[in-house]
């Protein structure tokens, strides 16, 4: 991974030295690239090209001369977006945006803009820029048209997207492999194990905070803010005012606080070292033990109701509040949240956790359907479950909805940062649909959160496997 293509061209035997040197003397007069010369020159294929800029920077490859896009993938990008940034929106296949590009090495910028714009998560496929261009010349013309469709040169109605071979990752130890034989027969084979009739989820693990007992700490704060300054003033104040206060300069050590002692009230920062203020307030919601914390947040940075609305909607906070604020103003506002949220104790086994448990019994017994329905539940019922989210995405990935499936691997782990039996997968997942690079930064960030020594070496193991292809 990483070589440079034209070593790939040749060691592959796509084409030869001598294409090579023509086509990069092209390219620099032309202003263009190398494999879009070759293309036009008919020195190799555009599949053959495509694959080589796939194993080159370790993204899947989109063949365009054998694809057919759809009007509804070419409306979410509008054409100037498209020719200005040289992309192309291919398909919405799994609820997300599949996207072509011809540079993957400064594409971040352009998939994160498509990502908020659109509110889809992005799936990007290297292309070969000259076909690419063309491409989206001639798919745009066709969209004001009225087409329902663009396809290239080689593609016949009804075949889809013609994407590189992918690269292939073993599932991780403990994942299930669902083979639904007949649905209402209820059997299934599993990769480890045969199901048991009845799935207890575990005891958590760690230091469990006992219920706060409000006579003494009803009133007690856990102030989290990275100045010392702040942190010193809002003691004083809170102090003042009959308020137990408890101080974290940082979000892990915030995190550890509320572990040992639960708070009545977590008044947080949002711009934290060592683990951010939403990343913060993000765990304390997807924790059965701490999901009922009211947490305040403060912001100097993040301004504006757009913020304040999604730090409601995304991370559960009770409010938002800017810097600079009015002392009084932030201790009246902790008071209303303390008032509102006094009488919700903590949290009883909730619907959503007995979804949950239901979904897993039809997973293990094959029942896909009635499984993703039911975890849908569940995550309807608590968005901020990780482990519903994992559920969710094995079920759908037995399904063959692989697409789906990485977007709720990916929230898992957005939830659960050290989630190791998710991230395995999600690399898995990544690696299996051709996404090399991220599969390997997904494997690096299991290899931190693997819970031992054997866990580690599997991932090891996989990495190297990913570098040396």
């Amino acid at each position: 991974m990483g070589r440079p293509t034209h070593e790939l061209l040749v060691e592959r035997g796509v084409v030869s030295p001598e294409a090579v040197v023509d086509a990069e003397a092209a390219a620099a007069r032309n202003g263009t690239r190398l494999c879009s010369e070759l293309l036009a020159a008919g020195a190799a294929s555009e599949g053959a090209l495509v694959a080589i800029l796939a194993e080159r920077h370790g993204w899947p490859g989109v063949d365009l001369s054998r694809s057919e896009i759809h009007s509804e993938a070419l409306r979410l990008v509008p054409p100037r977006v498209a020719l200005a940034d040289n992309i192309l929106p291919i398909s919405t296949e799994g609820g997300r945006l599949h996207l072509g590009v011809a540079d993957p090495d400064s594409a971040n910028r352009v998939l994160s803009e498509v990502r908020f714009v659109t509110g889809m998560e992005i799936s990007p496929y290297v292309a070969v820029a000259g076909a690419l261009r063309r491409a989206i010349v001639d798919a745009y013309a066709g969209l004001e048209r009225g087409a329902a469709a663009w396809r290239g040169a080689e593609a016949s109605p009804g075949c889809g997207i013609a994407f590189s071979s992918p690269v292939e990752l073993s599932l991780p130890d403990g994942d299930e492999v669902i083979v639904v034989v007949d649905e209402h027969a209820h059997e299934t084979e599993h990769a480890h194990a045969p199901p048991p009739a009845v799935i207890t989820p575990p005891a958590p693990e760690g230091p469990f905070p006992e219920p706060p007992d409000l006579a003494r700490d009803g009133r007690r704060v856990l102030v989290v803010d990275d100045e010392p300054e702040i942190r010193a003033l809002l003691e004083r104040t809170l102090g003042a005012r009959g308020f137990t206060v408890d101080t974290a300069p940082d979000g892990e050590e915030a995190l550890a606080r509320v572990a040992a002692r639960r708070p009545a009230l977590v008044l947080l920062d949002a711009m934290l070292p060592r683990i951010h203020g939403f990343e913060v307030a993000r765990r304390l919601r997807a924790d059965p033990r701490t999901r009922d914390v009211p947490v305040v947040m403060m912001t100097a940075v993040y301004r504006g109701w757009r913020f304040a609305q999604d730090a409601r909607d995304a991370y559960g906070a009770e409010d938002y509040i800017e810097k600079p604020f009015r002392l009084d103003d932030l201790v009246r506002r902790i008071e209303v949240v303390l008032e509102a949220t006094a009488n919700r104790g903590p949290v009883k086994p909730s619907g959503g956790e007995l979804m949950l448990r239901r979904g897993k019994e039809l997973l293990l017994a094959g029942r896909l359907d009635a499984a993703v329905a039911s975890l849908q539940e569940a995550i309807s019922a608590d968005p901020f479950a990780a482990e519903a989210h994992h559920q969710l995405a094995k079920a759908l990935r037995a399904q063959g909805e692989h697409f789906q499936a990485m977007t709720s691997f990916e929230r898992a782990v957005e939830l659960r940062v050290d989630f190791f039996p998710a991230l395995r997968s999600l690399a898995a997942l990544y690696a299996e649909k051709g996404f090399r690079r991220k599969a390997v930064e997904t494997l690096e960030r299991a290899l931190t959160a693997a819970p031992d020594p054997v866990a580690r070496d599997a991932v090891r193991s996989d990495l190297l496997d990913l570098l040396e292809a």
